[in-house]
């Protein structure tokens, strides 16, 4: 199943009742023009910051009136935009799926190509993100989300493959023992595309030793361009990944050994 949507068959569908599209660049660039019947969704909203700094993904509760106000229920298909140098969308659409909506896709192109190929755009803002007489209900995804403890138990025991989605200076500089380097940047596809193209993402991580044969963990340095990497993997067709949205902060911070 392809995480990514076609962007000539979402102009096509801008007034779909059943789908709802996310604008995941800021409420700022939103206001400057979006997507037509788009909705804005600001990061820092689906984001709890732990008492160590880390950037934790919000509670049910939090997710489920986010996610209702923007119209969001469960016969809903989901869209969400943004641009293809910024990994913001993907860590919208890894929320969703943590809580339980799968029915969320990444949409093929950035917003600068979709206003290049002339489409649909507005600057009308919304009056009001009130709910409709459906609402968002949270179904955790526990088997999407790792933590600091779970690395260490499934390393130890040779069960995983914890990557790193950072640059590599900040890898060598200071990384969770053990775990390969892939920015995620090499996920990006060329002339706007979101991402690569899945044969291309399947050869870039079997160069770098990572099989389907095991259980992935992205971490980075606050859990955002992890979540992209997140997405890569599953594009690729591994199943069986994890997001640590805790990442480095979450681990050093709870002094665990660093390499």
């Amino acid at each position: 199943m392809t995480m990514i949507e076609d962007y000539n068959w979402l102009s096509t569908h801008l007034d779909d009742p059943d789908i709802i599209i996310l604008d995941a660049r800021g409420d700022m660039s939103y206001r400057f023009g979006h997507i037509e019947n788009a909705l804005p969704i600001g990061i820092e909203s689906l984001i709890s910051v732990a008492d160590n700094g880390a950037n934790l993904v919000a509670d049910s509760k939090t997710a489920e009136n986010i996610f209702t106000k923007r119209h969001i229920d469960q016969s809903k298909s989901v869209i969400v935009y943004g641009e293809n140098s910024d990994p913001t969308a993907a860590r919208v659409i890894w929320t969703l799926l943590y809580h339980g909506h799968n029915k969320v896709k990444l949409l093929e192109i950035g917003f600068r190509e979709w206003i290049d190929a002339g489409l649909a755009l507005s600057k009308v803002l919304p009056t009001s993100l009130a709910p409709t007489n459906k609402s968002f209900s949270s179904q955790l995804e526990n088997n999407i989300r790792a933590d600091a403890q779970m690395i260490k138990d499934k390393m130890s025991e040779g069960q995983c493959i914890v990557v790193d989605a950072r640059t590599p200076q900040e890898h060598f500089q200071a990384r969770i023992p053990g775990s390969i380097l892939h920015n995620w940047e090499e996920g990006i596809g060329n002339e706007g595309k979101m991402l690569k193209d899945r044969d291309e993402l399947i050869l870039d991580f079997e160069r770098k030793g990572i099989s389907k044969d095991k259980e992935i963990i992205c971490y980075c340095h606050s859990g955002t361009r992890a979540s992209h990497t997140f997405l890569q993997l599953k594009e690729a067709g591994f199943n069986n990944v994890r997001l640590y949205d805790g990442s480095i902060i979450d681990w050093a911070q709870r002094r665990n050994p660093l390499r």
